[in-house]
C-alpha cells in the first residue's frame, strides 16, 4: 500500500531523518508521533508529492486515492454539504463527464455517463456526506449553510468531512482532532475503525491514538522507527529499548576499561607488545554504543495555596447567557476543596458559560453566584492567550505581573516554563500557541491559586507539554475545574464528572467509558430522527388532498387489509436478505474483533514472522472491506424496505 524505501528527506540544509525503510499495509491504522519539528508534516507533504526526497523513493497509491485534510478552508459561498460531498471524487469525475457529455451531443457518451452515476448512487453519497456531518457535530440545518458562514474551527471540521468523503486506499490525518469536542473526536475513533483504507494520523492525543491506531511510527534519532502496537505499546517498548541501549553500554564500557587497562600497563613491554597491539586493535573495533540520551522531560509543579475555604464557590439556581440568550439554568452547585470535576458536553452545550460564570467573567441573569472567602482562582481560556500583548515580552509581562520582585526571580520562573536565556526577550507576537499557552500556565502558576478552572488547555500543546500538564495537575493540592476533550488529561487528573446538556448541569454517573457509549447512542438516535423526518418531508410534499367522497367502511377495510398483504409480500424477501446481511456483520465484526486482538498484542508481534504479521494484516484490511460493503448492502435493503412500505398501489 505503501512503501518507504531508503528515504531521506530535508528542509533546506537540514536532514530532518534519513535511512528510513518501512511499509504501510492495507487497512492498517498508522500513529505518526515525535517532537515539534521534527518532520512528521514533512512526510506527508512527501507522499502528496509536494516535497521531494533527498535520497530514495515513496511508493505510494496515485494521488487520487490519497485523501488528506486541507490546512485552510477558503470562504467559499458553495452549501456545506455540497462542499463535502465535492470530496467524493468518482461522483464529481461522473458529474463532469455528464455534463461534457450533453455538451458533446451524443447520445451514446451521454447514457453512458448516466449509468455511471446511477452506479455511484447519489443518493446514498449524500446519505454518507450527512453521517460524516452529524459525527462531527452539524445539524441539518447547517448542513445547509455557506461555509464562509462558519468559523475557522467548523470550517476545519468541514475539511475534515470531505477528506472523509474520499473513497481512498490512504488517508492521512495532521492533527484532525485540534478542533473538535470530545464528542466528535469519540465518534471520530469509531469511523476511523470501520475504514477499510490504510490511514497514518498524526496527533498530540494519547488517548485517540490508543483507541484509533495499531501500529507507531516514532521520529527519534535521526530516522523513523516502527512499533507495534498503540500509543501506550510504543510507550513500554520505548522503554524496554532504551534499557537495553543502556545495558549495552555499561557492558561496552567495562570491556573498553579492562582492554585500555592492559594496553596502558603492557604497551611498552618487549614482552607483551604483540599482545597490547592486538588490544589496541579490538578497542578500535568494539563498537562504540551511545548511552541512553533521552530527551529531559520538562516538569513544573503548581505551589500549594496559602490558604483554600471549605467552600470555594456557591452557585444558587444560576441562569447565565449572553443578552437574552439563556445558555443553562436553574445550577445549584457547590465548589469545595479538593473537588476535581471534569466538564462534559458537545460544542455550545454551554461548558464555557458554566466556567466563564463560576470565574465571573460573565454575571448570572438570576441566582447568585457566592465566592468563598480567601479563594484565589487560576484560569485558563483560549481568549487569554488572544489578549496578550504580541508586542510584550514574557519578562515584561511578569514585570507587570509582580512588578516588586527582583528581575533574577522572574526570570527564575519563566526557566521553569522552557523560557530561558535570550526566550524571556522574544516578542510574544513571534511565539506560537504552545509557547503562549506555557506563558499563561506561568502566570497563572505565580498567583499560587486553590481553585484552578481550565478551559480546553491542551489546544495546542505537544505530547510532552501535555504529559507535564497532566503530572503538574495530579499533584495539585487545590481544587481543579477541566473542561477538556484530552481523555487522558481527565482520567488522571478528575476523580467527578458533570455534564453541561440541554441547559442543565447535572452529575454523570459513570467514566468517561460510559459517556463515549453515550455518546455514540445518542449519535445513532439523532441520525434516525433525521432519517425519518426526511422521509416524512418526502411523503407530505408527495401527498395528495384526501377524496371529498365518503367511502364505504367495509370497503375501505378490505383495501387496507389487501395493502398490508401486498406491502408485505414486498418485504418478505427483502427482510430475509436483511437478516442474512445482518449475520454476515455479526460475523466480520467478531473476525475484526480477534484480527484487532491479535494485532494489538505486542507478544504475538515478538513471535510472529514478518510474513505471518503481513498475512494478518492483510486479512484484517479484507475483513474491514467486506464489513463496509455488507454495511452498504444493509444500508440499501433497509431503504428498499421503507421504500416498499411507501410504495404506491397499482392502478387496474
Amino acid at each position: 500500500m505503501l512503501h518507504l524505501n531508503d528515504v531521506a528527506i530535508a528542509r533546506g540544509t537540514h536532514v530532518l531523518y534519513e535511512n528510513v525503510t518501512l511499509t504501510a499495509s492495507d487497512g492498517e491504522r498508522i500513529a505518526l508521533i515525535g517532537e515539534n519539528g521534527c518532520g512528521k508534516s514533512s512526510l506527508f507533504a512527501a507522499i502528496l508529492g509536494e516535497l521531494s526526497v533527498e535520497k530514495g523513493d515513496i511508493d505510494a497509491p496515485p494521488q487520487e486515492r490519497i485523501a488528506h485534510v486541507a490546512q485552510s478552508v477558503l470562504e467559499v459561498d458553495a452549501r456545506a454539504l455540497d462542499y463535502v460531498i465535492e470530496g467524493h471524487a468518482p461522483l464529481v469525475a461522473a458529474k463532469a463527464e455528464l455534463a461534457a457529455a450533453k455538451a458533446s451531443g451524443d447520445a451514446m457518451r451521454e447514457a453512458a455517463a448516466i449509468a455511471q452515476l446511477a452506479d455511484l448512487n447519489e443518493g446514498l453519497i449524500r446519505s454518507q456526506a450527512l453521517t460524516i456531518m452529524a459525527g462531527l457535530g452539524f445539524t441539518n440545518a447547517e448542513a445547509e449553510h455557506e461555509v464562509k458562514t462558519f468559523s475557522g474551527g467548523w470550517r476545519n471540521r468541514l475539511s475534515l468531512a470531505r477528506a472523509l468523503m474520499c473513497p481512498s486506499d490512504l488517508l492521512l490525518l495532521d492533527e484532525p482532532t485540534n478542533h473538535l469536542d470530545m464528542d466528535s473526536l469519540i465518534w471520530l475513533e469509531a469511523w476511523i475503525k470501520r475504514l477499510p483504507s490504510t490511514v497514518i494520523v498524526i496527533s498530540h492525543d494519547r488517548e485517540f491514538l490508543d483507541r484509533a491506531v495499531q501500529t507507531t511510527w516514532s521520529v527519534e534519532n535521526g530516522t523513523i522507527v516502527r512499533y507495534s502496537g498503540n500509543y501506550s505499546a510504543y510507550e513500554q517498548q520505548s522503554v524496554e529499548r532504551m534499557r537495553l541501549q543502556e545495558a549495552a553500554h555499561r557492558s561496552y564500557e567495562a570491556r573498553a576499561a579492562h582492554l585500555k587497562a592492559f594496553i596502558e600497563r603492557f604497551r611498552y613491554k618487549a614482552t607483551k607488545a604483540r599482545q597490547a597491539q592486538s588490544r589496541i586493535k579490538m578497542l578500535d573495533k568494539l563498537e562504540v554504543i551511545e548511552p541512553v540520551r533521552a530527551a529531559r522531560e520538562w516538569r513544573f509543579e503548581f505551589a500549594e495555596p496559602e490558604r483554600t475555604p471549605d467552600q470555594l464557590v456557591v452557585l444558587e439556581d444560576v441562569r447565565a447567557g449572553y443578552d437574552d440568550h439563556v445558555v443553562i439554568d436553574h445550577v445549584t452547585r457547590t465548589v469545595r476543596a479538593g473537588d476535581r470535576i471534569g466538564v462534559l458536553g458537545v460544542n455550545g452545550a454551554g461548558k464555557s458559560t458554566l466556567v466563564k460564570t463560576i470565574v465571573g467573567s460573565i454575571k448570572p441573569m438570576a441566582g447568585s453566584v457566592l465566592k468563598g472567602q480567601g479563594l484565589a482562582i487560576g484560569y485558563f481560556a483560549q481568549h487569554q492567550l488572544e489578549s496578550l500583548d504580541a508586542r510584550e515580552t514574557p519578562l515584561e509581562v511578569m514585570r507587570r505581573k509582580a512588578p516588586q520582585e527582583r528581575e533574577q526571580t522572574l526570570r527564575d520562573h519563566l526557566g521553569k516554563f522552557k523560557f530561558s536565556g535570550e526566550y524571556v526577550d522574544h516578542k510574544i507576537g513571534t511565539l506560537s500557541g504552545g509557547e503562549k499557552a506555557r506563558l499563561a500556565l506561568a502566570l497563572i502558576v505565580w498567583d499560587k491559586p486553590n481553585l484552578l478552572v481550565l478551559d480546553e488547555p491542551t489546544n495546542h500543546l505537544d505530547m510532552a507539554t501535555r504529559e507535564a500538564l497532566t503530572v503538574a495537575l495530579s499533584g495539585f493540592e487545590g481544587a481543579l475545574i477541566l473542561v477538556s476533550h484530552d481523555r487522558h488529561l481527565i482520567r488522571s487528573t478528575c476523580d467527578k464528572l458533570v455534564l453541561v446538556h440541554e441547559g442543565r448541569v447535572e452529575e454523570f454517573e459513570g467514566d468517561l467509558d460510559d459517556y463515549a457509549n453515550l455518546v455514540l447512542e445518542h449519535r445513532k438516535t439523532v441520525l434516525a430522527a433525521e432519517r425519518q423526518a426526511r422521509m416524512a418531508a418526502k411523503e407530505s410534499d408527495g401527498a395528495t388532498a384526501p377524496a371529498a367522497a365518503a367511502v364505504n367502511r367495509r370497503e375501505e377495510r378490505k383495501r387496507e387489509a389487501a395493502e398490508r398483504a401486498r406491502i408485505a409480500a414486498l418485504k418478505k424477501p427483502l427482510l430475509a436478505k436483511l437478516s442474512k446481511i445482518e449475520k454476515t456483520m455479526d460475523d466480520l465484526k467478531a473476525q475484526l474483533e480477534a484480527f484487532d486482538a491479535r494485532i494489538g498484542d505486542p507478544d504475538w508481534y515478538a513471535k510472529a514472522g514478518s510474513e505471518e504479521i503481513a498475512a494478518v494484516t492483510r486479512e484484517r484490511g479484507e475483513t474491514a472491506s467486506a464489513l463496509e460493503a455488507a454495511e452498504l448492502d444493509w444500508l440499501e435493503v433497509s431503504e428498499a424496505i421503507e421504500a416498499a412500505e411507501k410504495s404506491p398501489q397499482p392502478t387496474e
